[in-house]
């Protein structure tokens, strides 16, 4: 009885070993946003080295990237990746899904050029308040080649334009017209 436990034991142990390199390992970057002179904030998608976002082992990923900010903003977010047809197996990376702040990046259907496959997904003139949390998941490498070393990678930025928010002075001033003109309407129909 206790050599079938110990048994049972180890084979939990290797499904969940063989489980966890399975998964390719996912990137979690805190980015900051810089400044450009035209006043829009924008910063590179990168692992922590600083480089593109890069994946050595095959398998499903998820990818986190926070940028800190506070405010309102219009957001534009791209994703881009390529590989040539013959590399499929070491550089190949597949988006399965992409979020910023729960809203949907759009992926686009790959397309041929040449002997390079081009894959694009991207969020445009989205409107977001407060800090950003891109998340993006896919897979990296061939599909059921888990764990195998590859060097696989995707490139991404992300545009941020501060809006201004209305003071509570310009409502009440915009309400006051509002009433003015309505005033204005109603004295029209009354003579």
């Amino acid at each position: 009885m206790m050599i079938k436990t110990v048994a049972k034991l180890a084979s939990i142990a290797m499904l969940a070993v063989s489980a966890l390199s399975a998964q390719a390992l996912g990137v979690s970057n805190d980015i900051a946003l810089i400044g450009l002179p035209s006043g829009i904030l924008g910063a590179g998608l990168s692992d922590p080295s600083g480089t593109a976002v890069n994946h050595t082992l095959s398998g499903a990923f998820t990818d986190t990237f926070t940028f800190a900010y506070s405010g309102s903003a219009i957001v534009d977010v791209g994703l881009e990746t390529s590989v040539v047809m013959n590399r499929l197996a070491t550089q190949q990376i597949v988006f399965s899904s992409a979020t910023l702040n729960g809203m949907a990046l759009t992926i686009d259907p790959s397309f041929l050029a040449g002997n390079t496959r081009f894959t694009f997904a991207g969020l445009y003139q989205a409107p977001a308040t407060g800090s950003f949390t891109l998340i993006v998941s896919g897979y990296a490498g061939l599909e059921g080649s888990l764990g195998q070393a590859i060097s696989a990678s995707y490139s991404g930025s992300i545009n941020v334009e501060p809006t201004a928010v209305p003071e509570p002075e310009s409502y009440v001033l915009m309400l006051g017209g509002l009433v003015a003109v309505g005033f204005m309407a109603r004295r029209r129909t009354m003579s």
